[in-house]
């Protein structure tokens, strides 16, 4: 009887530490998924950071953009006084030579001396001498564009792959000499577009001087 009686209380204490057991694991499971869960979406929402993302349309209106910062006027006339000799593409006779060909130029009416500059922006891409054709330099503009120099005295250390400036002086109007002495000191300027040759003055105002 007394053995029974001690199975008895011994299955009841078994069962307690049981029941105790699971509840104890029941309570770890709802701590655990109560953290994990309720306090990982506070600290993810921060509800007390109520800045939103700036929007493009939220930019001052005033506040400068790159466009802003386009030349509107990229190209100058290469002499101060922009008065040239014979329309592009007219025939043109020289008289050195005795050589008639189609002109596919602007020659500029210019003081031995007179500062050339560049037209826009760019890299020097040649600068040669010669006796005989002139000296020339010319301007790689970018988009297919270059500027062509001839009868001229290069600036002082002026090389190819030197960037300049719009309105830079790159040299100065020579005497006249070689192949074109006869027709007196000018600038001879060309302008081509993908290798062709263009009229110069769709990129600036020029006047027409007859000789």
């Amino acid at each position: 009887m007394k053995e029974e009686k001690t199975k008895s209380k011994k299955r009841i204490l078994y069962y307690c530490i049981l029941t105790i057991s699971v509840l104890l694991l029941a309570a770890a499971i709802v701590l655990t998924v109560y953290f994990v869960t309720g306090n990982s979406g506070e600290v993810l929402e921060n509800p007390d950071d109520t800045t939103e993302p700036e929007k493009p349309d939220d930019k001052d209106p005033d506040e400068p953009t790159g466009g802003d910062n386009v030349d509107p006027n990229p190209y100058v006339a290469p002499v101060s006084l922009a008065s040239y000799s014979m329309e592009y593409g007219d025939i043109y006779k020289n008289e050195t030579m005795g050589w008639i060909y189609r002109h596919y130029a602007i020659d500029f009416a210019a003081d031995e001396g007179a500062d050339v500059f560049s037209m826009a922006a760019g890299t020097v891409t040649n600068v040669s001498y010669s006796k005989e054709l002139g000296n020339l330099v010319t301007v790689d503009h970018g988009n297919g564009i270059v500027s062509c120099y001839k009868f001229i005295e290069p600036a002082a250390g002026l090389g190819i792959g030197q960037k300049v400036a719009k309105g830079e002086k790159i040299g100065a109007v020579s005497a006249a000499y070689g192949s074109e002495k006869k027709d007196g000191t000018h600038l001879h300027f060309e302008v081509k577009e993908n290798n062709k040759n263009v009229n110069p003055t769709k990129y600036f105002e020029a006047f027409l001087e007859e000789k």
